[in-house]
């Protein structure tokens, strides 16, 4: 398995993905047979986490101009505004909904998740589970559908409904969001996992400097003063 593993090519992460297969299937066949599982003895390759991709402020607007119903703005200013997951909106009633919060049930539980009056205003007229243009249910297909069809209106090639849901993490960041409060938002089991969307770009940490700067404060006191 060392072996296999070691000379396998190709980037860091197709080396993890082959390397969480293996595990998958001897752990399984090692419970069956009553075995011990040999993954377990193997570390796993290198896997250097990456910021994800977001969207700017200025493209999140044109994809939420780009809604041509009132359905998918309510859809999209629910990935947006709450960072649900795509089947967390699938699944998602209206005795789900209270006063400033709704209950999802997504692959890490039930969790309380804080949503804004403007998207419960959006969802105000709408029947929860979503529905197509015939009435019925939509399927999580057709949800993430019309998710991209937005995106691709408003000039956005790459993603799909995760993609706003990184953008509402990267987003709460910026505007001075704790990461603990964004683990829970977004029912992230591992704290790690959430700790990506704290890794900002240059042109961010550029951003900040000005704004928090020691020196800049001092000299704009003395400015004013």
């Amino acid at each position: 398995m060392e072996g296999f593993l070691g000379h396998l090519r190709g980037s860091e992460a197709t080396r993890h993905a082959y390397f969480r297969c293996l595990r998958v299937f001897y752990r399984w066949l090692a419970a069956r047979e009553g075995l011990a599982c040999p993954m377990d003895a193997i570390r796993p390759p290198r896997l250097r986490r990456c910021p994800p991709l977001v969207l700017s402020l200025p493209q999140v607007r044109r994809v939420m101009a780009a809604a041509m119903t009132r359905r998918d703005k309510a859809l999209l200013a629910l990935l947006f505004d709450t960072g649900i997951r795509l089947g967390e909106v699938h699944t998602l009633t209206w005795a789900a909904v209270g006063e400033e919060t709704i209950v999802v049930d997504g692959k890490t539980g039930r969790r309380e998740v804080p949503i804004s009056p403007w998207t419960k205003w959006v969802l105000l007229g709408e029947q929860l589970p979503l529905r197509s243009a015939r009435g019925t249910p939509l399927t999580a297909n057709g949800l993430y559908q019309a998710v991209r069809r937005c995106l691709r209106r408003a000039g956005v090639a790459r993603g799909g409904p995760h993609l706003l849901r990184h953008s509402f993490a990267r987003q709460y960041i910026l505007n001075g969001g704790d990461v603990f409060s964004l683990q829970r938002i977004l029912g992230h089991r591992d704290l790690a996992t959430t700790r990506i969307y704290v890794d900002m770009d240059m042109a961010d940490v550029i951003a900040q400097h000005r704004l928090y700067s020691p020196l800049v404060g001092l000299l704009e006191a003395a400015a004013t003063g």
